[in-house]
């Protein structure tokens, strides 16, 4: 999976979560610009920031998300919740289509980032 490809899950995830990424008061940036690996190695981390239109208030992180590189699993660090919903889902598979993964090919995701023990599904309506 390309950095790009991660990008637009994130986009679907915020939209899913009624956040509109504008670039101008609410972006998204790379958390995985510190070292080669990344913020969390084998996966894409993502900030969505509302950003400050005042000095005096300082931006607020809205939602970090992290994206499996082998299925594009995602994931909200901060509330340990996992996303499954039908536009993301087509995504992924198509995306595993694409690169011969499967939806098993990163069991250890929740430990990974932190959420083993906390985790909480947020479904689509179906």
């Amino acid at each position: 999976m390309e950095f790009d490809q991660a990008r637009q899950v994130v986009l679907i995830v915020a939209r899913f979560d009624n956040i509109t990424v504008d670039d101008r008061t609410i972006v998204m940036n790379s958390m995985d610009t510190r070292t080669d690996a990344g913020f969390i190695p084998g996966y894409y981390s993502f900030s969505i920031i509302r950003e400050s239109d005042s000095p005096a208030r300082p931006d607020e992180t809205i939602r970090m998300y992290v994206v499996s590189k082998k299925t594009a699993d995602t994931w909200e660090l901060n509330l340990c919740t996992h996303y499954s919903f039908p536009e993301l889902q087509k995504f992924q598979q198509d995306l595993m289509h694409k690169t011969g993964a499967n939806a098993a090919d990163d069991p250890d995701m929740p430990k990974a980032i932190g959420c083993a023990n906390t985790a909480q599904m947020k479904p689509g309506s179906e």
